[in-house]
C-alpha cells in the first residue's frame, strides 16, 4: 500500500465518518513523540506534524520514521487502529525529493481519488 509513498496523512475523521475527538488529538500524537533536548526544551520530530486537509484536523507521516524510529511508527499504526481513523496516501518518493520535507499541499493531492488508495 506505501511502496512508492514517502508520507501519508491520517485524517481526523473515523471510517464511520464521524469527527475525531478531541480537537487537539493531532497536536497531542505530534507531541508525543518530540523529543526533550539536554537544554529542556521539546524538539518536535521532522517525521510527523500536525496540519488542516479540507478544513479536518490531520497528521502527515514521513515514511522513514519507520526505519528512523520502528516504535513510533508501530505507535502511530496502533492509533490509526485503535481509534479507526482514516488514512491516506500522501506524496510519492519523488515528489518529496522534489519539494523537500514539508511543503504545501495542493488541493490536487488532497483529492484521495487521486491517491490509488
Amino acid at each position: 500500500m506505501l511502496s512508492d509513498a514517502a508520507e501519508f496523512v491520517i485524517k481526523g475523521i473515523t471510517v464511520e465518518g464521524d469527527v475525531f475527538q478531541p480537537a487537539d488529538w493531532a497536536e497531542r500524537l505530534c507531541d508525543s513523540l518530540a523529543r526533550t533536548g539536554a537544554d529542556g526544551h521539546k524538539t518536535c520530530s521532522s517525521y510527523v506534524r500536525p496540519m488542516v486537509t479540507e478544513g479536518i484536523k490531520s497528521v502527515l507521516v514521513r515514511v522513514a520514521l519507520q526505519k528512523a524510529d520502528p516504535g513510533a511508527f508501530d505507535m502511530i499504526k496502533r492509533y490509526i487502529a485503535e481509534n479507526r481513523l482514516m488514512v491516506r496516501s500522501g506524496r510519492g518518493s519523488r515528489d518529496a525529493e522534489a519539494t523537500g520535507p514539508h511543503p504545501s499541499i495542493s488541493k490536487e493531492r488532497r483529492d484521495p481519488s487521486r491517491n490509488n488508495w
